[in-house]
C-alpha cells in the first residue's frame, strides 16, 4: 500500500472509543484550565483550544496520539476492560503534556512559524516565552503524575510512571541533539539516522506503552512494552519520512520547515550512504547551502528516486514493525493481546492492519 499523510492522522487508534478520547481531552484541559496566568493561555493555544487572545478556537485539535497509544495498549492487555482503560486516562495526560513541551521547543529549533494551520507559539509570543511555556508543560507533565497520589494511586505506580516519563524525556533530548547535529552533515549513515529516530520519536511512544502497563497493574510487562512502543513510534516516523516526498499530499508547515532547514530523513540518509558518486555530489551541492532552495526540492526527490530511496524507506518502516512484533515474543502476553498490539503498531505507522510488514500491498 501507499502510506499517505492522512493515514498517519487517524482520529482514533484501535481500541480507543470517541468517548475515551474525549475523556482524555477533557482531563488535559481540566489540568491546565484551572490556572489563570497568561502562560497557561499559551499552553491552551498550543493544544488548539483557544486563539492568542484566549477566545475559544475554531481550529480542530490534532488527535492526542501518544495518550491514545497508552489507552490502546491498555485496551489490548486488559482484554478491552472499560474500567481499566478509564483508569489509564489520567496517566495518559502526562505523555501528552510532555509531547507538547517537545513540539513547542521543536518549532523554535526548526524556525517553524506555523503549526497545525496557524502561527506557532514562538511566532506569536516570541522564542523566550515559547521556551518558558514548553518548560512549564514539561514540569506539568510530571505534576500530573504526582497528582495521582492524591487520588489513591499507589506510590509504586506513580514513581514507576514518573521514571518512565523522565527517561523518555532524556532520550528525546538526546535524539534532538543528534538531529540538530546531523543538520549540517553531508556524510550520513542509515543506522545512525534510525538510532536517532528511535530516541527522538520512538522514546515517548515507548514510555506511553510502559506507563500503560504500570497503570493497568502489570509492571512486569513494562520492559517489553517500552521496546514495542519505541519501535512502533520509530516506524511511524520512518513512514512520515516516506510521506515527506511520496505521500501524495501537500507538505504541512512543519514538514516543509524541517526540509528547508536541512533536517535529515531516511531517504536522504540512504542516498548519501549508497548512491553513486554523481548523485551524492548533486545532493551535496544542494545541502551545502545554508537553507534549501524550495525550487531544488523537486531535484532532491528525483535524485532520491534514482537511488531507490523511497522503496528503501518504506521497506525499513515495515522491517521496524517486524521488530516491534518481535519485542512482544517473550512478554508472556496471550496471542490475542499480541495480535491487538501488532494491529496497533500498524495503525500508528499508517499501514493497513491486515497487511503484514515486509509484504507488498
Amino acid at each position: 500500500m501507499t502510506i499517505t499523510v492522512e493515514s498517519l492522522r487517524r482520529e482514533l487508534l484501535p481500541g480507543v472509543s470517541a468517548a475515551t478520547a474525549q475523556s482524555l481531552e477533557d482531563s488535559i484541559r481540566e489540568f491546565i484550565s484551572t490556572r489563570e496566568l497568561a502562560l497557561y493561555r499559551m499552553m491552551s493555544f498550543q493544544l488548539g483550544w483557544v486563539d492568542e487572545n484566549g477566545e475559544r478556537s475554531s481550529i480542530p485539535t490534532r488527535p492526542r496520539v501518544h495518550g491514545q497509544f497508552a489507552l490502546s495498549v491498555a485496551d489490548a492487555v486488559s482484554g478491552s476492560d472499560e474500567a481499566v482503560i478509564a483508569s489509564v486516562v489520567p496517566y495518559a495526560v502526562s505523555v501528552e503534556l510532555l509531547q507538547n513541551y517537545s513540539l513547542i521547543h521543536e518549532d523554535v529549533e526548526d524556525g517553524n512559524t506555523d503549526h497545525n494551520g496557524r502561527p506557532s507559539v514562538w511566532w506569536t509570543w516570541g522564542p523566550a516565552q515559547a521556551i518558558n511555556a514548553g518548560d512549564g508543560m514539561h514540569a506539568m507533565a510530571r505534576m500530573s503524575l504526582f497528582a495521582l497520589s492524591d487520588n489513591g494511586e499507589s506510590v509504586e505506580a506513580v514513581s514507576g510512571s514518573l521514571k518512565a516519563l523522565d527517561e523518555a524525556a532524556v532520550l528525546m533530548c538526546e535524539g534532538e541533539f543528534i538531529d540538530i547535529t546531523m543538520q549540517e552533515q553531508i556524510a550520513l549513515a542509515v543506522d545512525g539516522y534510525v538510532d536517532m529516530v528511535c530516541s527522538r520519536s520512538g522514546a515517548l511512544f515507548g514510555a506511553s506503552a510502559q506507563i500503560a502497563a504500570i497503570a493497568t497493574g502489570k509492571p512486569e510487562l513494562g520492559s517489553s512494552l517500552f521496546r514495542f512502543g519505541q519501535l512502533a513510534g520509530t516506524a511511524r516516523q520512518l513512514a512520515a519520512d516516506y510521506t515527506l516526498f511520496w505521500g501524495g499530499e501537500e507538505r504541512d508547515s512543519v514538514q516543509q520547515g524541517r526540509l528547508l532547514t536541512k533536517k535529515k530523513n531516511l531517504g536522504l540518509a540512504h542516498a548519501l550512504e549508497t548512491a553513486p558518486p554523481t548523485v551524492k555530489r548533486q545532493l551535496g551541492d544542494i545541502y551545502v547551502q545554508r537553507v534549501i532552495d524550495p525550487a531544488k526540492v523537486d531535484d532532491v526527490v528525483s535524485l532520491l528516486e534514482e537511488s531507490g530511496s523511497g522503496d528503501f524507506t518504506l521497506e525499513t518502516a515495515r522491517q521496524t514493525l517486524e521488530k516491534a512484533e518481535a519485542a512482544l515474543a517473550d512478554s508472556g502476553l496471550q496471542n490475542e493481546a499480541k495480535n491487538r498490539l501488532v494491529a496497533l503498531a500498524h495503525a500508528l505507522a499508517g499501514f493497513d492492519e491486515n497487511s503484514a510488514p515486509g509484504n507488498g500491498s
